[in-house]
């Protein structure tokens, strides 16, 4: 099953959140990524507004994306899956698995630019904090984006 097949599936109001996540996320790394690659060692009224934009998307996103995979209900197994979607035996859809992976590995870079933050002898620079939010933000998206299409995507083995 693909995520074009799997969209209709998600109610109006889930769909209406989590294109409010996804825009969220996209302004957020977009403030984020402008701080750290235009910002100094110091944060100019400017790059401080951004900062603020930065954090009030990810709380925008976090909030806006939980809130569509609550609404949403999960599917059930009314009918046995179509051996024709292209999976072989237990677990969700590939495409639906890649989101996961994705998180894992972005959450990974936020653990890394926090860590590197705060070995850092004056302790966390506005560009490893900005790298933390590009990192948490994507991390977030992706996470749940497969949470939501999660609860819409057919289990592989089960009827």
């Amino acid at each position: 099953m693909t995520m074009s097949e799997m969209w209709p599936l998600l109610r109006p109001l889930s769909r209406k959140l989590a294109l409010v996540g996804w825009a969220s996320s996209a302004a957020g790394m977009a403030a984020g990524l402008a701080i750290a690659i235009a910002s100094g060692t110091r944060l100019s009224p400017m790059m401080n507004a951004l900062q603020a934009v930065a954090v009030a998307s990810m709380a925008v996103a976090v909030a806006s994306f939980v809130t569509a995979a609550s609404l949403q209900p999960r599917r059930t197994a009314q009918t046995p899956p179509d051996p024709r979607d292209g999976y072989d035996s237990g677990g969700l859809p590939d495409t639906v698995q890649s989101f996961l992976l994705g998180s894992l590995a972005l959450l990974a870079g936020a653990v890394v630019f926090a860590l590197a933050g705060l070995v850092l002898r004056s302790g966390p620079s506005a560009q490893s904090v900005a790298f933390c939010q590009v990192f948490f933000l994507g991390a977030a998206a992706s996470g749940f984006t497969f949470m939501l299409f999660s609860r819409v995507a057919p289990q592989r083995g089960r009827n």
